[in-house]
């Protein structure tokens, strides 16, 4: 099996902006047909997909002036902002990174009850897949997609042993050929495909997956236009890699998460597709106050006649001054500007709340929400649309999670593979997964509750423990077994006769 990193996509031009073309997005084109028709890359049926990927990235990195570049008419938008300094509020980041911390701050309990739980552990752990899930929840809020690939292979270059390998990569990368009229069914084809230069020559780079079959094409770029098919031998010594590989197992070695999605499309959508217009009216607003501030906040000091000297011995425009005619009298005094921002502010607040609403992100997560909350339940409450946004994500972790963890133990099994020295035993299995909320625990709440329901017989002491230390079924029965230990000790029996103060 090939053994690979994966380099961003090259840009279509040097600033790194895909180019705008006009494409027929709802018109599925297979991926061959396109290059076939117009053998260029990026893929035109991909073209729309990849400007959002570079549009929502910028947002997310808080570079909204060129983003905001991107999708309005450049010379109003420059010529609108050519004088003054932009401010801009990075609600686009809060929003991603408050989404993959109420999902993966908590690691989620993965078990496999019927299944090799040491080889899971394993696997989890030797993948870092605690931290590879939430950059991948971080980078699916605003991408809209997040994309797993499993390989075998050494971990560490110059290794000679082989093992399972979990890698979170960019969907920048990925082109499906996707059934229009089934967009839920995982594409029969996949394919990574991304550019790479040679000295002065840019080379495409594609892996194209199949059911069984993975095969490695490289081609000459002139431009974005694809040239000629070329050796591999360009990629210089890279072990495992062959024209074409077959893999011993059918299932799919790409696994990909929506963000959220609704059912005629089979990509993602991300965080930001109805809230960009209200972070521009923010950062617009902020930054017309900002510079409004600026500049009157060094007012004109106004002095009686008489004062300055008219042969030009003072410079008036330095000294920040002006006098008034000879028949006015008084003291010298600033000119004060009523700016009436008021108005300005205000409209600000409506936008700001227009944006919690819009986004389902209570201000009480940021804790900018009015009163205390006096328990959990009370604060889950008040986070209720925003629990509901994180749980319709866990829609889609859930089920590709599971499905990289199954595909990764039929890997170990079909080419006899150990990850971090477990060798998988008995058969694969398709793991539960135990999800977390990502909220403060309320201990003595959860201690409360948990001790109700073992008193109504609902549920076991070893479960109850599990949900409240957030711990196995295996640190769950120790700590069982050492409380049993405990209550077996016996204090010292006393003699009711004895004298309890001796004599020496």
């Amino acid at each position: 099996m090939p053994e690979d990193n994966y380099p961003q996509p090259v840009q279509a031009d040097a600033s790194g902006i895909m180019p705008k073309v006009a494409t027929a997005q709802n018109i599925d084109i297979p991926i061959n047909a396109a290059a076939q028709i117009n053998p260029s890359f990026p893929y035109a049926n991909a073209i729309d997909r990849l400007n959002d990927y570079e549009y929502y990235t910028r947002l997310f990195l808080g570079r909204h002036f060129q983003a905001f570049n991107i999708r309005v008419d450049d010379e109003r938008f420059n010529k609108a902002y050519a004088n003054l300094r932009y401010v801009m509020v990075n609600f686009a980041g809060l929003v991603s990174k408050i989404c993959a911390d109420m999902l993966f701050s908590e690691p989620p309990v993965i078990k496999v009850p019927e299944g090799d739980q040491d080889f899971i552990d394993a696997l989890w752990e030797e993948n870092s897949m605690d931290v590879q899930a939430y950059e991948a929840a971080l980078s699916g809020s605003y991408l809209g997609d997040a994309l797993f690939k499993l390989r075998v292979g050494p971990r560490i270059d110059g290794q000679t042993d082989s093992t399972v390998i979990i890698e979170d990569i960019t969907p920048k990368i990925y082109f499906p050929k996707v059934d229009g009229f089934n967009v839920r069914a995982i594409p029969g084809e996949q394919e990574l495909a991304w550019t790479f230069r040679i000295g002065n020559q840019l080379y495409l780079r594609k892996e194209i997956h199949t059911p069984g079959k993975i095969k490695n094409e490289v081609y000459e770029m002139q431009a974005d236009k694809i040239g000629t098919q070329v050796s591999l031998g360009v990629l210089g010594d890279i072990r495992g890699l062959l024209p074409e590989t077959d893999v011993k197992i059918q299932e799919s070695l790409l696994v990909h998460t929506p963000n959220w999605k609704t059912g005629d499309r089979y990509f993602g959508l991300s965080d930001y597709v109805d809230l960009d217009s209200i972070f521009f009216a923010i950062n617009n607003r902020m930054t017309k106050v900002d510079n409004i501030l600026d500049k009157h906040g060094d007012p004109i000091l106004v002095v009686p006649p008489g004062i300055l000297d008219e042969k030009g011995q003072v410079k008036k425009k330095a000294l920040g001054l002006i006098e008034i005619g000879d028949g006015e009298q008084g003291k010298p005094e600033y000119i004060v500007w009523d700016a009436k921002l008021e108005s300005a502010f205000t409209e600000i607040e409506k936008l700001v709340d227009f944006m919690y609403l819009t986004a389902e992100i209570s201000p009480d997560i940021l804790g900018l929400g009015e009163g205390k909350s006096d328990s959990g339940r009370a604060l889950k409450l008040k986070l209720m649309r925003t629990i509901a946004k994180v749980a319709r994500k866990k829609l889609y972790f859930d089920k590709s999670i599971k499905q990289v963890l199954y595909t990764a133990q039929l890997l170990a099994k079909a080419y006899g593979l150990k990850v971090g020295g477990k060798p998988l035993q008995g058969e694969p299995v398709m793991p539960e997964i135990d999800w977390q909320d990502g909220l403060p625990i309320d201990n003595s709440e959860q201690i409360d509750t948990e001790s109700k329901a073992i008193d109504a017989g609902i549920t076991t002491k070893k479960a109850a423990m599990m949900r409240i230390y957030g711990v196995d079924e295996k640190a769950a029965e120790q700590m069982m077994a050492d409380m049993k230990k405990e209550m077996a000790i016996e204090m010292p029996k006393m003699d009711p006769k004895a004298n309890p103060f001796p004599e020496k």
